[in-house]
C-alpha cells in the first residue's frame, strides 16, 4: 500500500505562514502608517488638494517609503538587535522566522513599488520621492549609517520619515499658496522629537551595539531638553502659520475639543501625580496622532461643504 499523500495545500500554509507572518511584523506598519497619514494629509490639504485618486497615490507611496526605512532598518539591525531579547523577538530576521536575505528582497520589491507610484505624480514629486528613499537607505546602511552619526541621525530621520512626506503630498497638487510648502519644518520638528524619544528609549542597547548618536552625545537630561524645544519651535511655526491664515483660525478649535477625550487617561494621572509627563510620553503619542487625524479630516470635509459652518 502506497502512503497518503498529505493535503497539499495544508502543508503549503504551514510552510508559508511563518515567513509571511514575518515579513508583516518586518514593516513594523503600526508604529508609522497613522503619523503618516496625518503627514500626508497636512501636505496635501496645503498644496490645495483635496480627496482624489492623487492623494490615494502619494499616501500609499509614502506609507511604503516609510515602511521601507523600517524593514531596512531591521534587515541592517538584526545582529545588533539579537543583543537585547525584547529587539530580537520584536526583529522577525534576529527571531529567526525569515531570513536577511527574505528581508532585501523585500525591500527592493517595495522601493520599486514607491519609485512606480511617485512617478505617476509628476518630476518633483518623484525627485522628491528618489530623495526620500535615499536618505532612508543611507539612515541604516551600515557603510554609512547616518542614524549613528550625532546631528545626521536627527535630519535624516526628520526629512525621510516626516518632512519630505509632507513635501510629496504638497507638490503632488502643487495649488497652494505661496511659501505654504514651509510647514514641512513642523512635521520635520516632530520628526526629530520622535528621534531622540527613540534615541533615549533605546540608549543602553545602542551604546551595546557601538550606535553613537546625539542622544548618547550630550545625555538624558540635554536629551530631554531638546525634545522639549522641538517641540515648543514646532508650535511656534504653528501659530505663524495660523496667523497668516494659511492655515484655518477655527481648526484650533477641533484638537481643544477632541484632545480632552483622547488624553483623559493619561491627565488623570498626571493630575493626580501619579506620572511624570516626560516618563509617561510615549503613551501620549497614539492619542495625539488620533488627535492629528480627526483634525485633518474635519479640515477636508468643512471646505467641501463651505455653506455649513462647523464653527
Amino acid at each position: 500500500m502506497y502512503p497518503k499523500i498529505p493535503n497539499t495545500p495544508r502543508v503549503w500554509y504551514r510552510w508559508a505562514r511563518r515567513p509571511v507572518k514575518g515579513l508583516l511584523q518586518l514593516t513594523r506598519y503600526k508604529e508609522y502608517v497613522l503619523f503618516v497619514t496625518v503627514t500626508t494629509l497636512l501636505g496635501a490639504k496645503l498644496g490645495g488638494g483635496t480627496f482624489d485618486l492623487r492623494l490615494l497615490i502619494v499616501l500609499a507611496a509614502n506609507i511604503l517609503v516609510v515602511g521601507f526605512a523600517f524593514m531596512y532598518n531591521d534587515v541592517e539591525d538584526a545582529p545588533d538587535d539579537a543583543l537585547d531579547a525584547k529587539k530580537a523577538q520584536r526583529n522577525p530576521i534576529s527571531a529567526g522566522m525569515i531570513s536577511p536575505r527574505i528581508g532585501r528582497v523585500a525591500c527592493l520589491v517595495v522601493s520599486t513599488l514607491v519609485l512606480g507610484l511617485y512617478a505617476m505624480l509628476g518630476g518633483m514629486t518623484f525627485m522628491l520621492g528618489a530623495l526620500c528613499l535615499t536618505l532612508a537607505f543611507l539612515y541604516s546602511w551600515r557603510v554609512a549609517r547616518l542614524k549613528a552619526v550625532p546631528v545626521a541621525d536627527l535630519l535624516s530621520h526628520g526629512l525621510s520619515l516626516a518632512g519630505l512626506q509632507f513635501l510629496c503630498a504638497y507638490f503632488a497638487f502643487d495649488q497652494g499658496k505661496p511659501y505654504s510648502w514651509l510647514f514641512f519644518l513642523f512635521v520635520t520638528l516632530i520628526s526629530v522629537y520622535g528621534e531622540l524619544n527613540n534615541e533615549l528609549r533605546d540608549i543602553e542597547v545602542d551604546r551595546k551595539a557601538g550606535i553613537r548618536h546625539t542622544a548618547d552625545l550630550i545625555g538624558v537630561r540635554r536629551t530631554k531638553a531638546l525634545m522639549v524645544a522641538s517641540l515648543v519651535c514646532a508650535l511656534a511655526l504653528l501659530v505663524v502659520f495660523l496667523a497668516m491664515e494659511m492655515i484655518p483660525r477655527w481648526l484650533p478649535i477641533v484638537p481643544l475639543i477632541v484632545a480632552p477625550m483622547l488624553f483623559a487617561e493619561q491627565l488623570w494621572h498626571l493630575l493626580r501625580r501619579e506620572a511624570d509627563i516626560m516618563d509617561n510620553r510615549e503613551a501620549m503619542h497614539d492619542p495625539a496622532m488620533l488627535v492629528g487625524l480627526v483634525t485633518c479630516v474635519v479640515w477636508f470635509v468643512a471646505d467641501k461643504m463651505p455653506y455649513v459652518r462647523f464653527f
